[in-house]
C-alpha cells in the first residue's frame, strides 16, 4: 500500500504577513496517510522557480498512528527553506481561519533521498487523480485592477463545460470579443491589444514550460488557476486563452500575435489536447500517446533533471504491463532513454520511435543513433504529424516489428529486420534551414530550383506534381486537411502557381477576413482557395532541415540533411515510413533518419525489387 505526505498549511493572518517588510514564516504540519485513504486534499502544481531556497517555512512533521489522527506521535517542529515562488504560492494558498490540506512536491518529498524520489514519482499521476482538484500557481502578476475585474467577470459569465477538442459556443466568442475590444470588421481596440498582452505575459509564464505540468492538469478531475489574486477555472481559463488566441491571429496573422508567438502557445493546446483525449478515455486514433505526448514536450517544455523528460509523462503510458517504465534517477540518462526506447517499441510491436531519433547533421551523440534525446527538440518536422500512432502511412504494410530479443546484444544495440529497397545516389544541394511564416509558399518550397535539379537528375524526370506531393510530403505536418478533403496533389500545384494571384486578392482586400460573412459566390471561392493556400504554408514546415534525394533506381524522396550519398534507404518491419540506414564498422549499422519515397508510402509492390516478411534480413542498429 502506497504511502505519501500531505502538507497541511496553517492559518494566519495572511494580511499582516503581506503588510510585513520581512519575509513571513509559514507554518505548517506534515502528515504522512496512505494514498488509497487519504482524506481530501489538493495537489499544487507550480514551477521552482530560482533554486535558491532562502524562504522559511516550519513543519512539524505528524507520522502514523494506526490512522487515528488522535494518537499520532508528534515530533518536534522544524525549519525548512524554499524557493521564494513557492514561498509566494503558500501564502496564496493560506486561508485565514481554517487549514488547507496540499500535496507540494518539494515538501512532500525528500528530495535529497534518491529511492523516495523513485517511489513517489512513480505514483506521481495517482496522487494527481486522486486529489480534489488540482490548483494551478502562475506566479504574482502586477496587471492593473481594471484588467483583472474585466478577466475574471469575462471567466464568470462563460458556460462551466469540460475540456473539449474545439470550442465554438457563440455564448463564449461574444464574451471573448468583448474582452479584447474585438470588431467585426477585425479590428481591436487599443485596451482589447492591452488586455490580450496580459493574457500573452500569462502565457510566457515558465509553468506552461514545464515538463510536469503536462501530467498534473491533464490527470486532474478539476483545477483552478491563480494568477497573483486572481482566481479562475482551469478549463474556462484554458478555452479563454484558446479564444484569445484564435480572435488575436484573426486580428494580426500568425506571424504578429502576440498570443501565438508566447512560449505557453505550444505547450497549452498539447495540454487542452490530452486533457480532452484523457477524459474520453483516450481514442485509437491517440494509440502511441506516450510517444505522442513526448515528442509535442521535446521542443516546448523544460525540465531541471533531463530524465523528467520520460518520467513527467508516464502518466500517459499505453505500453504493456511487462514494458512499463519505472523511474530510477541514479540510472545514466544515456540508459533512462534507451530503456524508454526499447520498452516503447517492444510494447507496440511498432518502430514509431525512430521518428523521435533525429540527432545533429554530423550525427554526433552520447546516445545510440535509435535513441531519441529526449532532453533537447527536435531539429526537424516528422513524417508522421503530432499524433505519432495516427499516421496513414503503412510503407510496411502493418506488419508489426518482430522481438527484439537477441542473445548477447548489447544492452544499448537495437536489432531490427526489414529489406533495402534502394541507394541514395545524388542529394540535392537546395537547403531550407528554417521556417519563416511570413514568406509566400514560392520562397518556402523553392520548387524551381528543386524541378530543375530533379530534371537533370532522373530519367525520365520526375513531374511537378510528384515534386510538390514529395516536398510537402502528402501533407504530413498537419493532422488535417482544408475542408476535410483527402490529400490533393494536382491541387496542390494548382494551389501553389495561384499563389501569387491569391495573394494578390488578399491583399487588395478581395478575400475578407476568416470572421467575415458573405454570400458572394466568388469571393467563397476565393477564400476556399486561400484556405488551401494557407494550409500548405503551414505544412511548408515540413521541408525544414530536410533534402530531396533520388535513388540508383530513381525514387525521389525527401529525408533529414543528414543523409549521404551511399546510405541504404529500407522497408523495416514495423515502420510507417522508409528509414535510411548507414552501415559501420562490424557489420552494425546507424539509423540515419526516417524519410518520405515517393510510391513507397503504403506498401506499394514494385516490380524487381518486391520485398517480403520471409526475406526481411536483420540489422544490428548501433
Amino acid at each position: 500500500m502506497w504511502s505519501f505526505k500531505l502538507l497541511n498549511i496553517l492559518p494566519t493572518d495572511t494580511q499582516t504577513c503581506r503588510n510585513s517588510t520581512e519575509r513571513p514564516t509559514v507554518k505548517c504540519e506534515l502528515l504522512q496517510e496512505y494514498l488509497f485513504h487519504a482524506p481530501k486534499y489538493e495537489a499544487l502544481s507550480y514551477t521552482w522557480g530560482s533554486t535558491i531556497q532562502d524562504c522559511q517555512v516550519e513543519i512539524r512533521f505528524i507520522p502514523f498512528a494506526s490512522g487515528n489522527p488522535d494518537k499520532r506521535p508528534v515530533a518536534n517542529t522544524e525549519t525548512v527553506y524554499v524557493t521564494k515562488h513557492l514561498h509566494a504560492a503558500l501564502l496564496e494558498l493560506q486561508q485565514p481561519a481554517v487549514p488547507r490540506l496540499v500535496w507540494i512536491d518539494q515538501l512532500c518529498i525528500d528530495q535529497a533521498n534518491l529511492q523516495e524520489r523513485n517511489e513517489q514519482v512513480s505514483i506521481m499521476a495517482d496522487i494527481y487523480r486522486r486529489a480534489e482538484r488540482t490548483v494551478v500557481w502562475l506566479g504574482e502578476t502586477t496587471m492593473l485592477d481594471d484588467d483583472r475585474r474585466a478577466i475574471v467577470n469575462a471567466t464568470e459569465r462563460m458556460n462551466f463545460r469540460p475540456i473539449e477538442r474545439e470550442w465554438s459556443e457563440p455564448r463564449d466568442q461574444d464574451i471573448i470579443k468583448d474582452l479584447i475590444g474585438f470588431k467585426a470588421e477585425g479590428e481591436s481596440s487599443e485596451l482589447g491589444r492591452r488586455r490580450r498582452q496580459v493574457l500573452a505575459d500569462a502565457l510566457n509564464r515558465p509553468w506552461f514550460t514545464r515538463a510536469w505540468v503536462f501530467q498534473e492538469v491533464v490527470v486532474a478531475k478539476s483545477g483552478i488557476v491563480l494568477y497573483g489574486s486572481l482566481e479562475m477555472d482551469m478549463d474556462i481559463f484554458i478555452n479563454l486563452l484558446d479564444g484569445v488566441c484564435e480572435f488575436d491571429f484573426q486580428d494580426v496573422g500568425a506571424a504578429k500575435s502576440m498570443m501565438r508567438s508566447s512560449k505557453g502557445y505550444r505547450p497549452m493546446f498539447a495540454i487542452r489536447e490530452a486533457r480532452f483525449e484523457s477524459r474520453n478515455g483516450f481514442s485509437s486514433a491517440y494509440k502511441g500517446k506516450f510517444l505522442s505526448t513526448v515528442w509535442q514536450a521535446m521542443g516546448n517544455v523544460d525540465a531541471t533533471n533531463p530524465r523528467d523528460k520520460v518520467y513527467a509523462f508516464l502518466a500517459f503510458s499505453d505500453l504493456e504491463a511487462e514494458s512499463q517504465i519505472s523511474p530510477s534517477y541514479e540510472l545514466p540518462i544515456r540508459s533512462v532513454y534507451a530503456d524508454a526506447t526499447l520498452k516503447s517499441i517492444r510494447s507496440l510491436r511498432s518502430l514509431d520511435a525512430l521518428e523521435l531519433a533525429l540527432k545533429g547533421s554530423d550525427l554526433s551523440t552520447d546516445l545510440p543513433s535509435w535513441v531519441p534525446d529526449f532532453s533537447r527538440p527536435l531539429p526537424s518536422f516528422p513524417f508522421m504529424t503530432h499524433n505519432v500512432g495516427g499516421s496513414n502511412f503503412r510503407a510496411s504494410r502493418k506488419i508489426p516489428c518482430p522481438d527484439l530479443t537477441r542473445p548477447g546484444l548489447d544492452r544499448h544495440a537495437l536489432a531490427v529486420q526489414g529489406s533495402i529497397i534502394s541507394t541514395v545516389s545524388s542529394i540535392c544541394p537546395v537547403s531550407f534551414p528554417t521556417f519563416d511564416p511570413s514568406q509566400t509558399l514560392h520562397e518556402s518550397l523553392k520548387l524551381d530550383e528543386i524541378a530543375s535539379w530533379v530534371v537533370s537528375h532522373t530519367d525520365p524526370p520526375h513531374d511537378r506534381t510528384t515534386i510538390v506531393r514529395t516536398l510537402l510530403a502528402e501533407g504530413a505536418a498537419a493532422d488535417d486537411t482544408p475542408n476535410n478533403e483527402d490529400y490533393d496533389s494536382t491541387k496542390a500545384l494548382q494551389v501553389y502557381q495561384d499563389g501569387s494571384t491569391l495573394l494578390e486578392a488578399y491583399r487588395a482586400g478581395h478575400v475578407p477576413a476568416p470572421n467575415h460573412v458573405s454570400d458572394t459566390p466568388s469571393v467563397r471561392a476565393l477564400k476556399v482557395q486561400y484556405r488551401y493556400y494557407s494550409w500548405m504554408k503551414r505544412v511548408s514546415e515540413i521541408v525544414v532541415r530536410k533534402r530531396v534525394f533520388v535513388t540508383e533506381d530513381g525514387d525521389l524522396g525527401l529525408a533529414y540533411e543528414a543523409i549521404r550519398e551511399g546510405d541504404k534507404v529500407c522497408v523495416l518491419l514495423g515502420s510507417r515510413t522508409p528509414t535510411v540506414l548507414r552501415e559501420v564498422e562490424d557489420g552494425q549499422w546507424r539509423f540515419v533518419a526516417q524519410c518520405y519515397l515517393n510510391g513507397w508510402m503504403r506498401g506499394e509492390v514494385h516490380e524487381g525489387r518486391e520485398w517480403t516478411e520471409e526475406k526481411a534480413e536483420s540489422f544490428v542498429l548501433s
